[in-house]
C-alpha cells in the first residue's frame, strides 16, 4: 500500500464485496481496474476462508502484493465479515453506500442494479482510494451501542402504544383528557387497568371506585381529587356505549403491554447506567448542563471511542449537521444541513441542544448573539443549527480533554498554550 494507506501499490489487488444475508458477490480488480475474477460465496466461515484462498495475489499472478478488501457498512452483516478479516490480519476498508450508488449511475448512465456490479463499484472505489480506513470498536462500546439501540426501540414502541391508547380513549371516555394530560401517569394507568366503561364507572359508588383504583396503582402515588373528577365526569360522558366494553378491554391490554415495555426499559436503563459508570469520558460528558444519563449513553453509543477523532468537526460531519451550499452560475442557493450522517446522532444532538439552551448559559448566549448581531443576523432555526454544532464541539472537548465542563472556560486560550 502507498502513502496514506488507501491507494493500491503495483501488485496489490482490490477485492470488492457486495454483502447479502445469505450470499456475497466478490469481484477482484488489479490496480489498473482490470477484472481478475468474480465469484459468489455463502455467508459462512468456511466460504469466507475459501474467499481468502481464491483472492490470494500469488494465485492471481501478483506475487509480492496484498489483497485489500472493501465492502459497504450496511446492516450488521459487515461486522461479522470485518471480524473474520481482522482476526486474520487481513486489511479491509469501508465504503459509503452513497458513493457506490453515485459511481454506479455515473459509470453506467442508468439505473441498472445487480449484486455483481455493486461489488465491482466497491472494488473501483477501493482502487481509487475513495474509502475509509476503519476498525471494529472495542467490545465495551459495541455492547453499549447495542444496549442503547434496544433502549431507543423500546421507547419508540411504548410511544406508539401510548398514541394508540389516546386515540381509543377519545372514542370511549373523552373526558379523561380534562383530568390527565398524560394518560399514562400513575392515576390514568390505574383507571385504565380496571377496564370499566364510563357507564360501569358511574354505576359504582365513589368509595368503591376509589378502592378499585387504589388496587391498581402498583405502589404509585394517586391524586384522589383527580379520581373523584373521573367518577363525576363518567356520569355525563359523551362517549358512545356501543362497543365500549370491547374498547376498554383493548385499552387494558394496551396498558399491559406498556407496563411490560416499561419494565424492560428500566432493566435496560440500569444496564446502560452500569456501563457508563465504568467509562471515564461519560463522567465528564455528564457535567454538561441540560443532559442526563440517557443522552450521555446515546451520544457515546453513536460516536464510539473519542480517540478515533482528531477534531470535533469530524463529529459534526458524522451527525450530518455540517453546512452545505448549492449554487450554479447566477443561481445562489441557500445553505442547509447536509443530513448525510447518522440520523440517530443528529436526533440526539437536536434534543440535547433544546435542553442545553435552557440550562447551558454559554450556549444560550451564543444563540442570542447569532440572532441579534448587526451583520447577517440568523433566523431562529439557523441559529439553532449553529448551536447544535457548538454543542457537539463542547461535548468533544470535555470528552477528549477529560475536563469538567466550565461555562467560563476559555478554550481558545488553552489551545494557544498547547501550541506554544
Amino acid at each position: 500500500m502507498q502513502g496514506d494507506g488507501k491507494h493500491l501499490a503495483g501488485n496489490d489487488i482490490a477485492v470488492g464485496i457486495d454483502l447479502g444475508a445469505q450470499h456475497h458477490h466478490v469481484v477482484v480488480l488489479d490496480v489498473t481496474g482490470k477484472r481478475l475474477t468474480s465469484f459468489r460465496i455463502a455467508h459462512a466461515i468456511k466460504d469466507l476462508g475459501e474467499m481468502l484462498r481464491r483472492c490470494s495475489p500469488a494465485r492471481l499472478g501478483r506475487r509480492g502484493g496484498r489483497a485489500v478488501f472493501a465492502f459497504e457498512a450496511t446492516g450488521h452483516l459487515w461486522e461479522g465479515v470485518a471480524h473474520f478479516l481482522a482476526t486474520r490480519n487481513v486489511p479491509y476498508r469501508l465504503v459509503n453506500p452513497l458513493a457506490t450508488h453515485r459511481l454506479r449511475e455515473a459509470r453506467q448512465m442508468g439505473r441498472d442494479k445487480r449484486d455483481v456490479t455493486d461489488a465491482e463499484q466497491v472494488a473501483h472505489l477501493l482502487r481509487t482510494g475513495m474509502v475509509t480506513k476503519t476498525q471494529l470498536w472495542p467490545e465495551f462500546y459495541v455492547a453499549l451501542r447495542r444496549g442503547w439501540y434496544e433502549y431507543a426501540r423500546l421507547r419508540e414502541a411504548r410511544a406508539r402504544l401510548k398514541t394508540l391508547a389516546k386515540h381509543q380513549r377519545h372514542g370511549v371516555f373523552p373526558e379523561l383528557v380534562g383530568v390527565w394530560k398524560d394518560l399514562f401517569g400513575p392515576g390514568g394507568l390505574a383507571v385504565l387497568r380496571l377496564s370499566l366503561t364510563p357507564q360501569e364507572n358511574a354505576a359504582l359508588s365513589y368509595p368503591r371506585f376509589l378502592d378499585l383504583v387504589r388496587s391498581q396503582r402498583r405502589g404509585r402515588r394517586l391524586w384522589t381529587f383527580k379520581v373523584r373528577h373521573v367518577h363525576e365526569r363518567a356520569r355525563t360522558s359523551i362517549g358512545s356505549p356501543l362497543g365500549a366494553s370491547a374498547a376498554m378491554r383493548e385499552l387494558r391490554r394496551l396498558v399491559e403491554r406498556v407496563d411490560a415495555l416499561q419494565e424492560q426499559l428500566e432493566e435496560v436503563g440500569k444496564e446502560l447506567r452500569e456501563m457508563l459508570d465504568g467509562l471515564e469520558e461519560a463522567r465528564y460528558l455528564a457535567t454538561m448542563p441540560g443532559i442526563g444519563w440517557a443522552t450521555v449513553a446515546g451520544l457515546i453509543a453513536e460516536i464510539g471511542p473519542v480517540e478515533r477523532y482528531r477534531h470535533g468537526r469530524q463529529l459534526i460531519k458524522l451527525a450530518g449537521i455540517n453546512p452545505s451550499r448549492r449554487e450554479s452560475g447566477l443561481l445562489v442557493g441557500r445553505t442547509t444541513m447536509t443530513r448525510r450522517g447518522r440520523a440517530g446522532l443528529r436526533s440526539l444532538v437536536y434534543m440535547a441542544t433544546l435542553a442545553s439552551l435552557v440550562h447551558n448559559l454559554r450556549l444560550r448566549a451564543h444563540y442570542e448573539r447569532l440572532l441579534q448581531r448587526q451583520e447577517r443576523p440568523l433566523k431562529k432555526m439557523q441559529a439553532f443549527g449553529a448551536c447544535m454544532t457548538k454543542f457537539l464541539l463542547q461535548a468533544f472537548a470535555v470528552m477528549e480533554k477529560r475536563q469538567t465542563f466550565d461555562v467560563n472556560h476559555d478554550w481558545l486560550e488553552e489551545t494557544a498554550r498547547e501550541v506554544a
